[in-house]
Order: structure tokens, then C-alpha cells, then sequence
């Protein structure tokens, strides 16, 4: 990413425009270029509305300035330009115009000169390489000599007198021969590894001056006229630019108040570096077209819009931009010699897909109507190379009641619980928590939007110093036939067990179920539980147990369940009840994904498979 932005914001060159006018327009007109700055930038989930001021000293004449170098991508739908003069100044915006540059396109001579540059390089290394084949091709020769010769000496011992002198000097030359063969070749390698960066040099330059020719920038060209001092406001959008809320949750190990840090991650990568840019985030969901509920003026003549159509063409504006966004990267990937482009293309997708996720979280509070804005709390650089960066927006302080919660049948494990209460006029926005307990940190965890007045409950951590269990009481549970029917029953006796281990007193929250039956032919009697509590229309319950130290309680829950002594084999078709074969196993993996076991024949199950 260091590569494309040095493109975007130093490799972007002086442009002519003469491909939108004349020479001789542009010579009468004068343009001058503003000396601009990022003032402001407000990041939404998936764009960002730049702020550009430029002061300068208002023409009596008409006069045409321009904001040059920006994006390509910048959403020419959404460009407005307005003057905040000085007093007793006053000045007057007569024209806005959006020009559409190449970067300066190599002239035919330069390219050529570059081809040429590349092509005689290509060529040295094409005769190395022949050279190459050439030594290759006597090296296997001589070799082929050597081996006939060796092979040779022994039959000619046999048959005949051998002439040793002559044998020798014969191989002699032969190594001799292969030996500098070998060398030649060591030399041509050398001779191309030397040529390779020179080669790469020329053909990065050669890429570089074709690259020009696709790859664009965007200028804003103002004609104003008026007197005194004043400064040109230029605001767009662009894309490349996304955040999404995070926090820290804060507290210490015993009582107080909870401190709850917000923060807006963001990430940009624009082409445009933000500076000491004032920085905002804002939940408003732009991707929607905003509709006023009034009627329409009714008007007369063609070619009229609407204030909806002239939103909805905006909003088409826009989504020219994020194709360009996302065709000028890519293309800048592609014409450029970048050691990790999968990886910058791979960024690009997981950036875009972080975009995606955050304009889903911000339309669900659009549809509660809530739309919330908030200014960076520090000042921070935000470069653009799409790095995730985090800023304060808030600080909240939130009123806390911790109460342990468990349910051995799910986990065996005691939780700490923070009943958290939001009495602050500022919400808190959904996202990734991060939780600490004075100085330890406890894990990360998630919250919904939670607005002024609201409660919610965040996971603390386990208590450790809580012990829980749940076991079958085999003396008083069994499996049997019923007396009276071909059914099945179950009588399920279970024993639960809570001991505090620390020296204080400590308040729990111990839950647990009952089977529910939806069925005629699933019934479930004889419920017992001590102590004594009512379940809900869910078969859920729970006990408030104020445990003193070191103490420990015992509670049972019995039931019996009598059902069909078939029902945990069968299967049903799902969302319309068609069974399958009464043979066919509900748990194999091989069944059709339309089959699926219903909750109650799981649970039973379940419980089965401990008899």
C-alpha cells in the first residue's frame, strides 16, 4: 500500500488541459491553482464528505480557480463550493466546473524510446541465452567423447598394444575443453543476472508511461469574482473510507460505577492523507435515498425533476464513483511492478467487506429512526493506506449491579454478570467490547445499540470461586414401558448442586429447564422441583440464592416424560411435518437437509442415551 500512495499523492504529476480546451482557452483564462488544505472530513460506513478550504483574495474580475490533483473517484454528484468572506468582503461563486484528467500521457517518442530501452536489453539477454545453448550443446559433445573414450581404453588394452601417451593427452584436452566450456557458462550467467535489474528498471518505466493513459485524476474548477479577503469551502464525497464503533469497558473488582470508552475505528484509503483534519463519524446511512413525507410539487414540462429524483441521481453519482474507486486501484495494481499485489488486492476486498458489514449495522438504527454523529475526541493522523485507526468519541459512566449467573446444564462454569444501565443522553452503538477488571483483562464480547435510559447485560468473566453441578439421579430415574399404553416413559431425576468457596457472601442466579411439549403425543407430568418455583411457557426457571460463605445447597428437579416409543427415531420433513422412513436414522449425516429432529426429540434424545 506504501507504493499507491505514494502514486496517489506525490507521483500525480503537473496535467494539461488541453484534451477539454483549446490552447487558446486555456491561455485567455488564466486558471490558477488553489493552495488548499483538509480542514474537516466526516466518515460514514461506507464514504467520507471532505472539507477543502483555500484563502485567498477575491478578483474583481472573473476569475477561474482550480482544485487540482484529487481523487479520480471523488463523487462529482455531491461537489459544492461556497465562500465564507471576511467582513466587509463579499464575493460571488459564478461557475463550478468538474475536469476529468489523464495523468500526462507519454508523448509517441518517450514510449518509443522506452521500447526501444526494454527491447535491447531483451535482446542481450536473447544472446546470452543463445550463447548459452551453444556451450550447452558442446559441453554434452565432449562429454559424450569422454564417456566413448573411456569405455574404449579397455577393449583396446585387450586386442591390441595400447598407446598410453596418446591416451591421455587425448583425455587431457577433453577436460581441459569441458573445464573452460564450464566457465564460459558460469561467465554468460553472471552476465545475466547483471542484466536483470537493468531490465526491470526499464520495463517499470515503460509500464509507468502506459499506466498514464488509464489512470485518472479530478480537478474543480471555480469562477468567482468579488472583493476582499475570503475563503473557498470545497466539500465532496469519495470512497475508500469506512469506521465502525468499538469500546473498552472499565471497572474495578468490587463495586463502583462502570466507565465505558467508545471509539471509532476507521479506515481510508482515499488517496488522500487527512492531516490535522477535523475528523467525525456519522451512523447517517447515505446509500438510502432520503425521502421528505410530502407531497411532490406537481410540475409542469419535461425534463422536470423531483427533489427525490434529483436524491436518487445523486445517489447514482455515487455509485460511478465507487466503480472507479474500485477499477482505478486495481488498475494501478495491475500497470505497476508491486511485490505483494494479491495482498494489496486482497486489503482492498477486506476493507470493502468491513465497509459492507458496517452500512448493515448503521441501517438497522436507521430503522429505529436513530441517527448519531460524533466528533474525534483527539487528534490523530489517518493515512491512506488503509490501516485500521482508532479515535476517542466518548466517555460514558454507567451504573452497575453484578449478579452470578449459571446453568449447569449448558456449563458447569459460574459467570459474572454487570446489569449495566445507560442514564446518559449519548447511546452506545453496537459493536466489539473489550472488557477489563481493574488491571486484568477479561475477553472481548459484543453489544446492541443501547439508547439513553436503556439496560443491557455484559458476560464478566467466570466466577471461579462459584462451583456448580448437575447430575442423574439413577436411584429414582429410569426408562420403562407404560402400564397403560405402548408408550415410552421417562422419569428424570436430577440433582443440582451450588457451593460458594470464598469467604463472602455471594447472590446466584441458578437456572434450569423442563421439557415442553407442542405435541399430543409427547406428555410431561409429575413435576417436582424444589424448592418450589413455576416454570415458564418456555419450561425455563431460575433461583435467587444468597449463598453465605463456604455454604452449599442441594435442589432437585424431577419429571416423567411419556411419548411414543418410536418418536426419537422418526424424522420430519421441515416446515411442513412429512415423515420420513420410521428406519431412517435422525442423526446420520447422509439424510436430506430438508429432514431435521424437532428440539423435544433431541432433548429426549439426549436423555435417553444416559439410561
Amino acid at each position: 500500500m506504501n507504493l499507491r500512495k505514494t502514486f496517489i499523492l506525490t507521483v500525480f504529476i503537473s496535467f494539461h488541459l488541453q484534451q477539454s480546451f483549446p490552447q487558446q482557452a486555456l491561455e485567455k483564462d488564466k486558471i490558477q491553482t488553489f493552495d488548499s488544505e483538509i480542514t474537516a472530513v466526516t466518515v460514514y460506513a461506507d464514504r467520507a464528505r471532505v472539507t477543502r478550504e483555500a484563502t485567498i483574495a477575491l478578483p474583481t474580475e472573473s476569475t477561474r480557480f482550480s482544485f487540482a490533483k484529487l481523487p479520480s473517484w471523488i463523487d462529482e454528484g455531491s461537489v459544492r463550493v461556497s465562500l465564507k468572506t471576511a467582513a466587509g468582503a463579499k464575493g460571488e461563486v459564478l461557475d463550478v466546473q468538474i475536469r476529468r484528467t489523464y495523468l500526462t500521457a507519454a508523448s509517441d517518442e518517450e514510449v518509443r524510446k522506452a521500447q526501444n530501452a526494454v527491447q535491447e536489453i531483451s535482446d542481450q539477454l536473447s544472446e546470452l541465452v543463445d550463447q548459452g545453448k551453444v556451450i550447452d550443446q558442446r559441453r554434452k559433445h565432449l562429454e559424450s567423447i569422454r564417456v566413448f573414450a573411456l569405455d574404449k581404453l579397455p577393449k583396446d588394452a585387450a586386442t591390441r598394444e595400447v598407446k598410453v601417451a596418446e591416451y591421455s593427452e587425448f583425455l587431457t584436452f577433453l577436460e581441459t575443453s569441458l573445464t573452460k566450456l564450464n566457465a564460459d557458462r558460469r561467465a554468460l550467467e553472471i552476465k545475466k543476472r547483471d542484466l536483470q535489474p537493468e531490465q526491470n528498471v526499464r520495463q517499470k518505466k515503460l509500464s509507468e508511461l502506459n499506466s498514464r493513459a488509464q489512470l485518472e485524476e479530478r480537478s474543480v474548477e471555480v469562477t468567482l469574482v468579488g472583493q476582499g479577503q475570503s475563503i473557498v469551502v470545497l466539500t465532496y464525497l469519495l470512497a475508500g473510507a469506512s469506521w465502525e464503533p468499538a469500546h473498552e469497558l472499565r471497572t474495578e473488582k468490587e463495586g463502583g460505577n462502570v466507565s465505558i470508552l467508545s471509539y471509532a475505528v476507521v479506515r481510508q484509503s482515499t488517496g488522500e492523507d487527512w492531516g490535522s483534519a477535523k475528523l467525525s463519524f456519522s451512523t447517517q446511512n447515505l446509500s438510502r435515498t432520503a425521502r421528505i413525507p410530502e407531497l411532490d410539487t406537481l410540475l409542469v414540462g419535461q425534463g422536470s425533476k423531483t427533489p427525490v429524483q434529483i436524491l436518487e441521481q445523486q445517489e447514482d453519482t455515487y455509485q460511478d464513483a465507487l466503480g472507479n474507486y474500485r477499477s482505478q486501484n486495481r488498475l494501478w495494481f495491475d500497470n505497476n511492478n508491486i511485490a505483494n499485489k494479491q495482498i494489496a488486492i486482497r486489503n482492498l476486498d477486506f476493507n470493502d467487506a468491513i465497509q459492507q458489514k458496517a452500512v448493515r449495522t448503521f441501517a438497522k438504527l436507521s430503522e429505529r429512526a436513530t441517527t448519531a454523529h460524533f466528533p474525534a475526541l483527539a487528534e490523530k493522523a489517518v493515512p491512506t493506506d488503509g490501516q485500521p485507526v482508532r479515535l476517542p468519541i466518548g466517555e460514558l459512566s454507567l451504573s452497575r449491579t453484578e449478579r452470578i449467573v449459571a446453568a449447569p446444564e449448558a456449563s458447569l462454569n459460574a459467570a459474572r454478570v454487570f446489569e449495566l444501565n445507560n442514564q446518559n443522553e449519548q447511546a452506545l452503538l453496537p459493536g466489539k467490547v473489550t472488557l477489563y477488571l481493574g488491571t486484568n483483562f477479561l475477553g472481548s464480547t459484543a453489544i446492541d445499540f443501547v439508547g439513553p435510559g436503556e439496560g443491557f447485560s455484559l458476560y464478566a468473566g467466570v466466577e471461579d470461586q462459584v462451583k456448580v453441578s448437575r447430575v442423574l439421579d439413577r436411584s429414582k430415574s429410569e426408562k420403562r414401558k407404560s402400564s397403560f399404553s405402548s408408550k415410552t416413559e421417562l422419569q428424570a431425576s436430577w440433582i443440582i448442586e451450588v457451593e460458594n468457596l470464598s469467604s463472602v457472601a455471594k447472590n446466584v442466579r441458578l437456572a434450569d429447564r423442563i421439557p415442553v411439549s407442542q405435541t399430543d403425543d409427547v406428555k410431561v407430568r409429575s413435576v417436582r422441583i424444589s424448592p418450589k418455583i413455576t416454570p415458564d411457557e418456555k419450561g425455563l426457571f431460575s433461583w435467587d440464592l444468597a449463598l453465605a460463605p463456604k455454604e452449599k445447597r442441594t435442589l432437585t428437579v424431577e419429571y416423567i416424560v411419556q411419548y411414543p416409543s418410536d418418536y426419537t427415531q422418526r424424522s420430519f420433513f421441515k416446515g411442513k411435518g412429512r415423515p420420513q422412513s420410521q428406519n431412517a436414522d435422525p442423526f446420520s449425516p447422509n439424510q436430506s437437509g430438508d429432514f431435521e429432529m424437532n428440539s423435544l426429540q433431541f432433548q429426549l434424545k439426549s436423555l435417553e442415551s444416559k439410561f
